[in-house]
């Protein structure tokens, strides 16, 4: 049997489409926690704590997807600018593999990447950056506004 390279394109190119809608498929539909059958109860405090981390995170794995600043909402904003007024030096979110990202130095009027932090860097930044964020979301979570 022959393989032509066509075949083998067009497997190749179905198998990336798939690596990059596992991660969205993965959390719509965890079927791993479907299958459980224990149970565990949480106070509504852990609950609300866990939704803000999910947001989170999720906000700075798109600042990465994006191209332009204009897409990154209110809070991406006001994050990456606490974020750059922590560091000294205007920062910009970029895609990384895996999931990971990377964080540059950028020009502030044209957005051109200046340098890359180093990983270490970068992943402490990216720790504070989702910090920051998490204390930006969670006053506009509902319920937030009946504990006060």
């Amino acid at each position: 049997m022959t393989v032509t390279p066509c075949q083998v394109q067009k497997v190749l190119r179905t198998y990336g489409r798939q690596l990059s809608r596992s991660p969205q498929l993965l959390r719509s539909n965890p079927q791993s926690e479907a299958e459980s059958s224990d149970s565990v109860s949480i106070s509504a405090r852990a609950k609300r704590l866990h939704v803000v981390e999910r947001v989170a995170a999720d906000m700075i794995r798109n600042m990465g997807g994006q191209k332009d600043a204009d897409q990154a909402d209110q809070v991406e904003r006001e994050a990456l600018a606490r974020l750059s007024g922590e560091y000294g030096e205007n920062l910009g979110v970029l895609g990384g593999a895996d999931g990971e990202i990377q964080l540059a130095v950028v020009n502030g009027e044209t957005g051109e990447v200046k340098r890359l932090l180093t990983p270490q860097e970068s992943q402490e930044l990216a720790s504070k950056l989702h910090d920051i964020t998490m204390e930006l979301i969670e006053p506009n979570m509902v319920g937030s506004q009946e504990r006060q």
